[in-house]
């Protein structure tokens, strides 16, 4: 089967759907799948424009930005690789490059399948522009990129609901998984613990240190945990620190904080192994469509505490298999913390839950393959 995916960054570009399509294409190709990759030269440097990585065939068009990644617009169109092709599969119709790409393909007769993500996740966005015109804007294009598909996917269970109730057409649910070294490693917490020297208790942060994270609100939340238990924080992700560090100092919790920076996939699993549990604090929906720390976390048989933003709800149910918080509220953060600190137990039991949906990588790119082919 000949694949085309398009999403406007790749490889060597970081980021969550980034890896997203970088493990699916990946995947497919190790199948033996013909598995091609159209993306703008954006964020490749110095690489060629067409090269082969992986088994997977990319092709790097020239584009132009307006400003954010999403509003990146295609000058050329691979007509020739686009043709002739079983599928092409766009992921996030928020991508102007994705959906002009479809576009083309549609026009050419291939079969569309469109992955939807972030739908109606502007609407509480910090910068009041954006709030204004982004929901216009990311509503044309969910139109725009309905009308084209011939198979319409969500990553998260939100969107699936979103676009199912507004539209009345049918969504399948096709979410992230995680590499299956990830799942079948083995425990690695004591390595973690002796490598950046932690003793004893800590709950762990792992992502970007952004506003729209909440990481200001969770170091707000460990001055009421030191107050009844032992417990510190790790902080792994990339970003600015000093705000944080000032943020913690300030309010006289920094000796219980611990800034690593960006840490490696193998410190992530350590990470994660010697914790009590992790925190996903966001304060929007735009943040968090399908949080693949969730996924990471119960790949690890750990317990997850999350805000009730994006499509959070829709996976962790409270007390099932993990912790809901109101998002901007470090008293109820706090005080979840601290139910876990002091209950060890339900965390394995929440942990062990959560488990039981998390999928791995081959098992996603098996489901996709029966879907292309009208499985």
């Amino acid at each position: 089967m000949k694949i085309i995916h398009v999403h406007h960054h790749y490889w060597p570009v970081v980021g969550g759907l980034e890896n997203v399509v970088k493990a699916l294409a990946e995947g497919m190709a190790k199948l033996g799948h013909e598995v091609h990759v159209v993306t703008s030269t954006y964020g490749a440097g110095s690489r060629p424009r067409e090269e082969v990585i992986n088994g997977v065939h990319i092709h790097r068009v020239k584009s132009i930005r307006l400003g954010y990644p999403d509003l990146t617009y295609p000058l050329e169109v691979p007509r020739g690789i686009l043709r002739n092709t079983d599928v092409v599969h766009g992921h996030s119709q928020n991508s102007l490059f994705t959906v002009k790409m479809i576009e083309e393909a549609k026009k050419l007769g291939v079969k569309i399948v469109m992955h939807f993500m972030a739908v109606d996740s502007l609407k509480d966005h910090p910068n009041a522009l954006i709030r204004l015109l982004g929901p216009k804007y990311s509503n044309a294009m969910l139109r725009r990129a309905l009308g084209m598909a011939d198979v319409r996917l969500a990553r998260s269970l939100r969107d699936k609901a979103l676009i199912e109730d507004r539209f009345g057409v049918s969504v399948e649910y096709v979410p992230d998984g995680v590499p299956r070294w990830f799942v079948e490693r083995d425990y690695a917490g004591d390595v973690f613990k002796s490598k950046y020297g932690i003793d004893g208790d800590y709950v762990l942060y792992v992502g970007r240190l952004h506003p729209l994270k909440g990481v200001d609100v969770l170091i707000r939340a460990m001055s009421l945990v030191i107050n009844k238990t032992d417990l510190r924080l790790v902080i792994a992700g990339p970003g600015e620190r000093r705000p944080y560090m000032e943020l913690a100092r300030r309010i006289g919790v920094d000796k219980h904080v611990l800034f690593l920076g960006f840490i490696s996939e193998e410190d992530k699993v350590g990470a994660i192994d010697g914790s009590i549990g992790v925190i996903l604090p966001s304060i929007s929906d735009y943040v968090e469509v399908y949080p693949m720390i969730i996924t990471e976390t119960w790949a690890r048989s750990k317990p997850i505490i999350a805000t009730m933003v994006g499509g959070v709800p829709y996976r962790v149910k409270h007390m099932i298999n993990g912790l809901l918080v109101l998002p901007k509220d470090p008293v109820t953060l706090a005080e979840a913390i601290i139910t876990l600190a002091q209950n060890k137990e339900l965390g394995r039991r929440l942990g062990a839950e959560g488990r039981k949906s998390v999928l791995t990588w081959d098992e996603i790119v098996d489901k996709l393959l029966s879907i292309y082919s009208g499985g």
